[in-house]
């Protein structure tokens, strides 16, 4: 075991009344400080929420792919681009890596196995660049997930959000992807490194930016996330509009309704959770090693952000997914079969369904092709 002690790990300063305060960056160090039984309690604590969050999320992940048979990729396409996953599965992927990485550093952490602060500084810095690596596939899955489809008489302002680059949204995804592992990783390195040298100062200064980049590529990747979501919502809610005027009470009404709502969960934790933790992020790259980390309340705050939110998040929607997908399973019918029921046409709205989509929408704008590959949320669970 070693413990890693120095001016960076554990920060100290002489009070108004001559004594030495000392606090823990409970991030990379969790001993020698006055809370260290409360970071090793919680820490211990925190490592049965991540198994279990790990189990859960890869579990459902082995159902859907194993199990139901749906595969983490759709099919390819002349509307989609190389990045192709469906957006359950992507929810699950994201999970299983911020909580596997989470409990990896906690376990290296409470047991002091570091060999150095690099190490310990890499370690921490994993869990957010792995997690946003796999985070990537959501806002793609939701653009493949989002039915390029046509309505008579459809607004300009739907005709504009139907119109997917393909290419562009590869792009967006591989940027996405990229700027973590060229930014994030040598940043924390050279932190660690500063820090070994004891070069306070410096190590200060890079801390601060590394904690920014987080901030600038949470608040891209929200942007792009509520875009997207918004585009697909808009034309699911027409959909519906034009459905509910033939049959209201339909199953195929309430299997859209119900997929709607198993893809707005999860895009909503992931939404505020990470807009709040981008404000977070702020406060502790301008103001933590400097001011703050000598104030419990803060810590407790910041520690509860990084380590504590995510992990009960994660196992209190994971829970909601599973019972979403009990329920589901003790019904006669699902929406997965309501949808891929072929060729049965509505007149009145002049909506088809088809075990496929194709082409043909574009050269037909009467003709909605919507089956349970176009239409994702549908066939989740």
């Amino acid at each position: 075991m070693v413990r890693l002690l120095n001016n960076f790990t554990r920060v100290c300063k002489i009070t108004e009344e001559g004594e030495e305060l000392c606090a823990c960056d409970y991030r990379i160090n969790l001993y020698d400080c006055p809370q260290s039984e409360f970071y090793v309690l919680v820490g211990k604590i925190l490592i049965g929420f991540c198994t279990l969050a790990t189990i859960m999320s890869g579990g459902f992940l082995f159902y859907l792919i194993k199990i139901k048979k749906q595969p983490f990729f759709l099919n390819g396409s002349r509307g989609r681009g190389w990045l192709r996953p469906r957006p359950l599965h992507s929810y699950h992927l994201i999970v299983f890596t911020y909580m596997l990485f989470e409990g990896l550093h906690l376990i290296l952490l409470v047991n002091e196995s570091y060999p150095s602060i690099i190490a310990a500084e890499i370690g921490n810095v994993l869990i957010n660049l792995c997690t946003g690596a796999v985070s990537v596939f959501y806002p793609v899955s939701i653009v493949y997930s989002t039915p390029n489809i046509r309505f008579e008489n459809e607004p300009s302002n739907l005709r504009n959000l139907n119109e997917t680059n393909p290419r562009m949204v590869d792009i967006i995804g591989i940027i996405l992807f990229i700027q973590p592992i060229i930014s994030w990783l040598p940043l924390a390195s050279i932190t660690g490194y500063y820090a070994e040298l004891n070069d306070i100062k410096m190590a200060n200064i890079l801390f601060m930016a590394y904690y920014l980049a987080y901030v600038l590529w949470e608040i891209a990747y929200i942007v792009i996330l509520a875009y997207f979501w918004f585009k697909l919502m808009s034309i699911i809610k027409h959909h519906l509009k034009i459905l509910e005027q033939h049959d209201p009470n339909s199953k195929q009404v309430r299997g859209i309704k119900q997929g709607t709502k198993n893809l707005t969960i999860p895009v909503m934790a992931i939404f505020f959770g990470l807009l709040f933790q981008s404000m977070i992020y702020v406060v502790i790259s301008l103001t933590y090693r400097n001011n703050t980390i000598f104030y419990f309340g803060y810590n407790l705050c910041f520690y509860w952000m990084e380590f504590v939110a995510f992990p009960l998040l994660g196992i209190g929607i994971e829970s909601a997914l599973i019972y979403n997908a009990f329920m589901n399973t003790r019904k006669p019918q699902n929406s997965s079969s309501l949808i891929s029921s072929s060729s049965k046409t509505i007149s009145n709205s002049n909506i088809s369904t088809d075990d496929h989509f194709s082409s043909t929408t574009r050269a037909n704008p009467t003709v909605i092709h919507c089956t349970s590959e176009t239409i994702e949320i549908k066939t989740s669970l």
